[in-house]
Formats: C-alpha cells, sequence, structure tokens
C-alpha cells in the first residue's frame, strides 16, 4: 500500500472526524510508504497527532450524538425457572409478577429509525440527557408483554404464609410508542436532590387483557373468563402527537430516594407547573371493552360488551408516590 493511498484515506477519515467534532484539530500528521519488503521506504516522522489540553478537550462536543436500536429483543421465562418480580409492602403483604415474556417486532430495515441519545446544552442551566424514541410512524416497533401476577397478604422470610391471590395472567400486545423520549437532568429546585427528567410519547396498544384463570402448566392462557380492552389510542390533545407526561423545563419530573418519620423510600414526583404555561392535555380513546364469562356444564361463553370509551381532555398537574421497602 503506497504513501499516497494512506494519507487519501487519514484525511478522509480527519474531515469526518472533523465534522463530528469541530473542536479536534489535527495540526501533524505524516506517514510514510508502507509496503512489505521495501528497503527504499524512508522512515516515518517523528511526529503524530497531538495530544489535546484538557480544556481543549472539554470544548470538544459531537454532532449526532449516538444511535442505537433494540434488535429483536426478547426476554421470556422457562417453565421450570421463571423470572419474576416481587414488591414488598411494609405492611408485610407482597405484589408478583411472575413468568414475564417481553419482546419487541423491528422495521425492515433495523437501524432506518433508531433511539438518538444526545447531550443538550441549556443557558443557565445544566446540560441534558436526552434519547429520543423512535418515530415509529408506521407502527412496526411493537412491544408484547406477559405476566402472572399474585398478591399475598402475610410474607415471611420470602415466603407467602397468609392468603395468596392468583389473579391470572396480564397480556399486553402491540404496544407501539411513537415519538417523545426521556430527557434526564440534575433538579433546578434549591437543596433537592436525585434526577429531574421530561418524559413522553404517544402510545397505541393493540389489546391490553386480565385473563382470570391464568397459564397452564404448559404456559398455555386458559381464554375461557377474561377482561379485554382493545385499540387504546393516547396521544396529546391538542396535537394528536407525543403527549409530556411530564417536560424537563415546565412541568418536570423527579426521581430520588428520602426519609421521614416512616423510614426511608423510593420517591417518584411529578412537580406543580414551573411556568405560567398550560399542563400539557392528553386525549385517551379506548375501542372496545369485552367481558367473557365461561360456560357452565359445557354451555357456551357468555361475551358483555361495553363498547368504547373516550376521555376529551385529562391532565396530571401533580404526582406523589413513594415506594417503601418490605419489613
Amino acid at each position: 500500500m503506497q504513501g499516497t493511498t494512506v494519507r487519501t484515506a487519514l484525511l478522509a477519515v480527519a474531515t469526518r472526524w472533523r465534522r463530528l467534532a469541530p473542536a479536534v484539530v489535527l495540526t501533524s500528521l505524516s506517514i510514510g510508504a508502507m509496503h512489505a519488503g521495501a528497503a527504499d521506504a524512508p522512515a516515518a516522522s517523528a511526529r503524530g497527532m497531538q495530544p489535546l489540553q484538557d480544556d481543549e478537550l472539554a470544548a470538544v462536543r459531537g454532532a449526532d450524538g449516538i444511535a442505537f436500536n433494540l434488535s429483536n429483543f426478547s426476554l421470556t421465562s422457562s417453565l421450570t425457572n421463571p423470572l419474576s418480580l416481587t414488591y414488598l409492602s411494609p405492611n408485610g403483604s407482597s405484589l408478583t409478577l411472575s413468568g414475564l415474556d417481553l419482546s419487541r417486532t423491528d422495521d425492515a430495515d433495523q437501524f432506518a429509525d433508531p433511539y438518538q441519545l444526545t447531550v443538550r446544552s441549556r443557558p443557565g442551566l445544566a446540560d441534558v440527557i436526552a434519547i429520543d424514541f423512535p418515530l415509529n410512524v408506521a407502527g412496526n416497533q411493537k412491544w408484547s408483554l406477559t405476566a402472572d401476577f399474585a398478591h399475598c397478604d402475610l410474607v415471611a422470610a420470602g415466603v407467602c404464609t397468609g392468603r395468596n391471590f392468583l389473579g391470572g395472567t396480564l397480556q399486553v400486545l402491540d404496544l407501539t410508542m411513537k415519538g417523545g423520549g426521556l430527557y434526564v437532568s440534575t433538579p433546578q429546585v434549591a437543596n433537592t436532590e436525585g434526577i429531574a427528567f421530561g418524559l413522553g410519547t404517544q402510545l397505541d396498544i393493540g389489546s391490553l387483557s386480565v385473563y382470570s384463570r391464568g397459564r397452564g402448566a404448559d404456559g398455555v392462557i386458559d381464554k375461557s373468563d377474561a377482561l379485554a380492552i382493545t385499540g387504546i389510542h393516547l396521544a396529546d390533545a391538542n396535537t394528536g402527537g407525543a403527549w409530556m407526561l411530564a417536560d424537563l423545563d415546565k412541568h418536570p419530573g423527579l426521581l430520588n430516594a428520602a426519609t421521614d418519620a416512616g423510614g426511608s423510600y423510593l420517591h417518584l414526583q411529578v412537580g406543580w407547573p414551573t411556568t405560567a404555561d398550560p399542563v400539557p392535555a392528553a386525549s385517551l380513546r379506548i375501542d372496545n371493552i369485552t367481558f367473557t364469562t365461561a360456560g357452565v356444564n359445557g354451555a357456551a361463553p357468555t361475551v358483555t360488551n361495553l363498547g368504547s370509551a373516550s376521555i376529551a381532555s385529562l391532565q396530571i398537574n401533580y404526582l406523589d408516590i413513594k415506594f417503601r421497602a418490605g419489613q
């Protein structure tokens, strides 16, 4: 490989790098001819790319951020050792989701519409770590979730010693998120620790179903008793696009750990608006709500169809949730 070819390639790399990070300057680069067995190749220059000083390095900014995707994502429980999540409440009861299965379908081009991770500056305020969700206009990126849920009123040493209510199986199919994103920074409120966040998206769900008879030993859902909510659509009431549940600049959320007289707890909050701008309103539409009851002695199941439902405008002005550990 001749020296001219090497120089051309490296200059192309340098040009691309300078577009991504304008503060980077290649001050000196010298490559001699390179090919195997070249006895007359000139010696390479002692000088190469020069290291950046700390203040120069601090000024480097990426122009495009990082794009990533979750190609063929799948989290599947085995029948013999299912994945479970359990919340223990302070009064000794528990709520368990078991047999968790989570998966996502993809676009034909898996990286045509990725997540975007960037760091954005705000004049006079802390920088923001922004994760912009895929636009997903065609709705090809769809999530599905299946899990069994149960409630025990008394847990001792991690074992349910009281009454254990088996609630059945929860299944969510064809959940799509379109646009919006998650935005994280430090709180603007004085003497407040934790993570401030903004969160929003347009949400469409094909169906949300609860099957009270759950799953058999083979993992197959018994659908003879069911509550099915189909065609769930959540969007901004004014634009029809992404609804911002929390806005980092005007209506921020907060996630932190705190302690009071009752002990330590995980704190999730969406604060009151910090500006005169109105809180974003959402519209909620449900296409159909259906109850199915199993027939007796071989009779056909009874189906009760409640039809559709909708809420033209809903707002969350303030939200405060505290998660306390079990005792």
